[in-house]
């Protein structure tokens, strides 16, 4: 074999081995062709299904915001554009309300409380020991609603104060000697059927670091509260000192009666405890919006409290605070009336239209009632500008007149079954002599001749 053909067999024998190779770089090739355009085909697939969803989104979206603002334009719940972010919300119900910074509305609001001490003596009568007098001590708070020349002016409710001997105020500051904040205080004007009552703090009587310190409440108003709107109380509960105590708004316009009478109130949760009476219930703006009250102790009860609402005792309070500033006179100066009362139950009210006042059931002859006129089966509404509704507080009242005071009295007669009112003048006398006032004839219903 000559060596041109050698060559020729060596080549042959490698033509199925380079066939190979060449197969084999073409599919690696078509391979990584199909797998780009894959890619490529997936990638413009995937662009065009996010721009769709993100359009369907927004469309959503859109439709979402239209139907709201339809529903609140038609509704009437939203004031401003739901979609601008602006206050949703009606402007009378103020984001701090639904947030409340309890702490702030304490700070701000305490130092107008004070706490109220009633020092008063009451007659007990035993079976085999016969009367004896008991002092006994309450206590109740109230708030500074104002002052005037000489005089600062404490708001509060009647029965915190009824039948005081001695009235004290504690002031919620802070004094190097606790004494210091604690001043003697004296009735300025009540009205019993409201359960308020306006006290006096002379001016003087306050220490400089204490007058730095007080400030006056501010007044909100209960007329345009919204039941679940927060409500703080505050107040001298148990006669501990102040504390707070925090709710809601649970009702408006409650009816209920509180010894006899009836009134209508702000209803709370906020705990309401004995001490609390005559103290504040404050919205989130630290604003007095009632009078702390009343609550109902009764088993399965709980968080029912009572406020006075303040646009109803505003007015009120505001007369009081006008009124002569008075101290209880000794007894032996007190003035004398003469006669016989009793309470008009508020059934009886209703059921016979009978005006509020305490009903005349025996004139002493001779007496300064008998000669102003007055009659068994009048009413006594008012004297001297102050309500009346009650024998005890009537009695109470008489206890800051003295003997020949001249005072105006409402009186309500019944003409043919209708009551007509008239105002009379009647001049006080001292008290007469038990051993020679004359023989009472009327029947005896448990209240003496009014002294």
């Amino acid at each position: 074999m000559d060596v041109n053909e050698d060559r020729y067999q060596k080549n042959h024998n490698n033509t199925p081995l380079l066939v190979l190779i060449v197969i084999l770089t073409l599919l690696i090739l078509a391979g990584g062709i199909y797998l780009g355009v894959g890619a490529v085909r997936y990638v413009i697939n995937r662009t065009g299904l996010v721009a769709e969803t993100e359009s369907e989104t927004a469309g959503s979206d859109a439709s979402a915001a239209e139907e709201a603002e339809e529903s609140a334009q038609s509704s009437g719940t939203f004031s401003k554009d739901i979609i601008s972010g602006e206050d949703s919300l009606s402007e009378r119900v103020s984001s701090a309300r639904s947030s409340t910074d309890v702490v702030a509305v304490v700070k701000k609001a305490m130092p107008s409380i004070v706490a109220v001490t009633n020092k008063s003596v009451q007659e007990v009568s035993y079976m085999y020991r016969g009367t004896m007098e008991i002092e006994s001590e309450s206590s109740g708070s109230g708030f500074i609603i104002g002052e005037n020349d000489t005089e600062l002016l404490i708001a509060t409710n009647y029965h915190v104060i009824a039948d005081a001997s001695t009235l004290t105020v504690c002031f919620s500051v802070e004094t190097e000697n606790e004494e210091s904040a604690m001043v003697t205080a004296v009735v300025k004007g009540t009205d019993e059927e409201y359960d308020l009552a306006v006290l006096a703090v002379a001016l003087e009587d306050i220490p400089d670091e204490v007058l730095e310190q007080i400030s006056i409440a501010q007044l909100g108003s209960s007329s345009t509260l919204v039941v679940g709107e927060a409500a703080i109380a505050i107040g001298n509960a148990l006669g501990y000192g102040q504390s707070v105590t925090s709710g809601i708004v649970s009702a408006l316009n409650r009816t209920i009666e509180v010894d006899g009478v009836t009134g209508v109130y702000i209803q709370t949760d906020a705990a309401i405890n004995a001490g609390n009476s005559g103290g504040t219930l404050l919205n989130a703006d630290g604003e007095v919006i009632g009078i702390n009250s009343a609550k109902v102790s009764a088993s399965g009860v709980e968080g029912m409290g009572y406020a006075i609402p303040i646009d109803e005792a505003q007015p009120i309070l505001a007369q009081l605070m006008e009124r002569e500033t008075r101290e209880r006179a000794e007894e032996s100066e007190q003035a004398y009336l003469g006669v016989y009362t009793q309470d008009i139950s508020a059934e009886a009210r209703e059921l016979y239209d009978i005006p509020s006042g305490v009903y005349i059931t025996f004139v002493e002859s001779g007496s300064p009632a008998e000669e102003a006129g007055l009659q068994k089966g009048d009413i006594i509404s008012a004297m001297d500008g102050v309500n009346v509704s009650s024998t005890d507080g009537f009695e109470d009242l008489l206890t800051y007149y003295r003997a020949y005071e001249t005072v105006t009295m409402e009186i309500l007669t019944s003409v043919a079954g209708t009551y007509t009112a008239k105002t009379v003048s009647v001049t006080f006398s001292a008290q007469p002599e038990e051993d020679g006032a004359q023989e009472r004839t009327a029947p005896y219903n448990g209240k003496m001749p009014l002294r």
